[in-house]
């Protein structure tokens, strides 16, 4: 099968502490003590420098948001303050801990298309190193144990993010988001769906051992593909002018835009990317180049990365207007086949 259209994918282990209450019901200063401990083993177990860890109040606004796009922050615990919060990122990005959010601790992984054994390689590695320092909480028949009934098991959730465009605007997503949750998968939009953009991921982590819940969600990711790509060439085979004046329209657009909002941009770069699939425009765009655009146009990247500034606001309208200038850049030499 065909998984290029599989733009990224992450991991999410929770573990909570044995002899702590959960976090929600946890005296600030036993978070805080836990927090301590957590950052010191890790410090003293990585090489120096090798972790930068901060207070969850001390980062700004874009900060979280940009970490929260590159699947190193969870929403919910970005958008929160509380206490013994920290925000932790391994070395470039290879890993991050979240401590005291919905659980004691959070580690959390994301690369480009599909590299989940490489990615849980790296979180059960650091799950033993804060195992060596903290008892986790465990039942022998529930498995590891939370707050939440629906994390009780393994504690991992796997997250798939595919482009699917396609099916999204010929209705046939609602058929498949039952097929998957009879498989134990949710299908949620990503940034509001813009592009076609949607997420599988396990709300359970009980039933499946670890490997087992990865093969299953990457077959379950796969089916959704090949539908996908057959939706393609048959949209494309059944009204081809309409199909070249949707991409022709929409690179028209990106080449000569000069303010473009996040959402605009995102269903922008996924018409051309399935426009240079289906041989209307070239050079092509791959799957996953088109998914790194997607993520240097989101707000908090352009804050930090172009504009520069970690304390930016996130609705100057001077982002829209970089935004629009990185397509206008991207695009330039793409050109519609005749």
């Amino acid at each position: 099968m065909d998984d290029t259209l599989i733009m990224a994918t992450g991991l999410l282990v929770e573990r909570n502490e044995a002899v702590t209450p959960f976090p929600h019901a946890a005296p600030p200063e036993l978070l805080e003590e836990l927090s301590a401990r957590a950052t010191a083993c890790l410090q003293r177990e990585g090489a120096p420098g090798e972790w930068e860890i901060h207070p969850l109040d001390q980062l700004s606004l874009a900060m979280r948001a940009y970490l929260v796009e590159r699947g190193l922050l969870t929403p919910d615990f970005a958008e929160r303050s509380g206490s013994g919060r920290l925000a932790g990122v391994l070395h470039g990005g290879r890993a991050s801990l979240e401590t005291n959010g919905a659980s004691h601790f959070r580690l959390l992984c994301s690369r480009p298309s599909d590299h989940l054994m490489e990615m849980w390689d790296v979180v059960d590695g650091l799950d033993d190193v804060l195992e060596a320092e903290f008892a986790w909480a465990f039942h022998d028949r529930r498995g590891y144990l939370s707050a939440d009934p629906d994390v009780c098991g393994t504690g991992l959730h796997v997250h798939i993010t595919l482009e699917i465009p396609v099916l999204m605007v010929t209705g046939r997503l609602g058929a498949l988001a039952v097929r998957l949750q009879s498989q134990g998968f949710t299908l949620a939009p990503v940034w509001e769906s813009a592009g076609g953009m949607f997420q599988i991921f396990n709300r359970s982590t009980s039933g499946r051992n670890e490997g087992e819940l990865m093969t299953a969600a990457l077959d379950a990711a796969r089916a959704v593909v090949d539908r996908e790509r057959s939706a393609r060439k048959a949209v494309y085979r059944e009204n081809p002018g309409r199909a070249r004046d949707y991409v022709g329209r929409a690179l028209g657009v990106a080449q000569q835009a000069w303010v473009v909002n996040a959402a605009e941009g995102v269903s922008l770069i996924s018409a051309l990317q399935v426009g240079g699939e289906l041989g209307v425009t070239e050079p092509a765009l791959s799957p996953q180049d088109a998914f790194a655009l997607m993520r240097r146009i989101q707000p908090g990247h352009i804050v930090v990365e172009e504009v520069r500034a970690a304390h930016g606001g996130l609705e100057e309208p001077a982002i829209d207007e970089a935004r629009a200038r990185i397509l206008r850049d991207t695009f330039a030499g793409t050109r519609a086949r005749r």
